[in-house]
């Protein structure tokens, strides 16, 4: 098998302005490693997500005021990180459906059971999006939605979350909390943008939170990471997701975590070697604001993802 992925040059038109760090810059430095390194793999192409499916996380009062604030020219402001301008609707919107188009290709294909892989190379992020708030340069949540979307099919009873993004993913956590059929899991620096992500949260028993501190090394991270997530969750999962952000990597300028590229082959591979085996697994592009931190933390990961495929 190969791993699909799911992605489009749309997302050239969220233009953010060269000095933001969630920059088109990004998606060009995605793509060329695609393009060079993983050509004859699958490729999809994202669709827009409807009003219906944004709502399954967001407040449609909160829907409308997105899409009622995209400008005619120039920039708005959802906050002050969050900027859109008069072509990031589609951006949005792919973002979104593309991450449940990944759950239905699997649905499609009959892949439920089986250890497939999904890499979602969307922008913007969406991991610290709340029900009705926008936050960390996203606007709606793609993979808390399309978790939401999944777990409406009867084979779909349990769902890991597993989220290394160096910023913890507020807004998944926060809409999860009280739901145990989903296992969210995060590694993170703390205290840090956004504040969220001590220990102490823990939900009704879902939440598995694992605080880094700032100038954490590699070697202290996978320590951290083995004890606070993977020796303490025993669940088996029905469907897998990453929120995989890359701005851990010790180049990254938003951050203070001193993670190598091989640290983002090691994270993922521990968990699919404990929690994979005849289970899907759907990752999504979050954060990485140094681009060979970007590539190569990403390279990693992608390779981790090929070998899980292997052993179909």
């Amino acid at each position: 098998m190969k791993i699909n992925f799911i992605t489009d040059d749309e997302y050239l038109n969220h233009d953010t302005g060269p000095s933001h760090p969630e920059n088109i810059e990004r998606y060009k430095v995605v793509k060329s490693l695609l393009d060079n390194s993983y050509s004859n793999h699958n490729f999809i192409k994202p669709r827009a997500a409807t009003i219906e499916e944004l709502s399954l996380v967001h407040d449609k009062e909160y829907i409308n005021h997105i899409l009622n604030s995209i400008p005619l020219d120039g920039y708005f402001y959802f906050d002050p990180d969050t900027i859109c301008s008069p072509n990031s609707l589609k951006s949005y919107l792919f973002a979104v459906g593309g991450s449940i188009l990944a759950f239905e290709d699997i649905l499609n294909n009959n892949y439920l059971k089986k250890n497939c892989s999904y890499f979602c190379a969307h922008r913007p992020p969406g991991h610290h999006a709340e029900i009705s708030k926008s936050m960390g340069f996203g606007v709606f949540n793609n993979v808390a939605i399309s978790a939401v979307n999944a777990l409406k099919h009867p084979q779909v009873n349990k769902i890991l979350i597993v989220d290394f993004d160096v910023h913890h993913g507020n807004g998944t956590q926060h809409f999860f909390e009280n739901n145990p059929n989903v296992i969210y899991a995060s590694s993170h620096q703390f205290p840090y943008y956004p504040g969220s992500g001590d220990l102490n949260e823990t939900g009704c028993g879902n939440i598995f939170n694992c605080p880094l501190d700032a100038n954490t090394s590699s070697k202290d991270f996978r320590l951290m990471f083995e004890m606070n997530i993977i020796s303490k969750i025993n669940d088996n999962f029905d469907l897998i997701y990453f929120s995989a952000g890359f701005d851990a990597h010790h180049k990254d300028p938003l951050a203070s975590i001193n993670l190598i590229d091989e640290d983002f082959y090691w994270v993922t591979d521990i968990v699919l070697n404990k929690f994979g085996g005849q289970v899907p697994v759907i990752s999504v592009l979050e954060g990485g604001y140094d681009m060979e931190g970007l590539k190569n933390g990403l390279n990693n990961h992608l390779m981790a993802l090929s070998e899980y495929i292997k052993n179909e």
